[in-house]
């Protein structure tokens, strides 16, 4: 490097959010068709809200936590709730793809809670299962930004 050389200090952003749109556009599939029609008609009857602790999210461990309500807004509980984390491969950094899946427990009052451990700051997909009688009664597909290194 000499003096008057000129060099590259902000092109990291760009390459990683491109890394990082190849890589969902990659895993992404179109629901079958007439899903749209039969989703309409299987609206989900809860609310469902999540959260974790600490919030935001952060590399390392952390708490998940969902609210169920019935259509009527009482509490909603004995259901099997999962939260699925997933952050796509970044093969341009040396990333595999990353994925956990935290079990929630009941713990009463339409609350449900688990842990799990992200790998990774950055942005994670989240799917969050709600079953009850085996039978999906709700999902919801989020983002959430852990705060903390790759």
């Amino acid at each position: 490097l000499r003096a008057g050389d000129r060099i590259v200090t902000s092109a990291n952003f760009l390459i990683d959010s491109e890394s990082q749109l190849q890589a969902a556009l990659g895993s992404f599939v179109p629901p079958p068709p007439g899903a749209g029609a039969a989703s309409a008609m299987n609206a989900p009857q809860t609310t469902l809200d999540f959260s974790t602790e600490p919030s935001p999210p952060q590399k390392g461990s952390n708490t998940f936590r969902v609210k169920l309500k019935a259509a009527n807004g009482t509490p909603l509980t004995g259901a099997e709730v999962t939260a699925t984390f997933s952050m796509p491969a970044m093969p341009q950094m040396g990333m595999a793809a990353m994925r956990i899946i935290s079990t929630l427990a009941d713990k009463g009052s339409g609350v449900y809670e688990g842990s799990g451990d992200l790998g990774s700051g950055g942005t994670w997909q989240v799917s969050i299962v709600v079953r009850r009688g085996g039978q999906v009664i709700d999902t919801k597909q989020l983002s959430v930004n852990a705060e903390g290194g790759m």
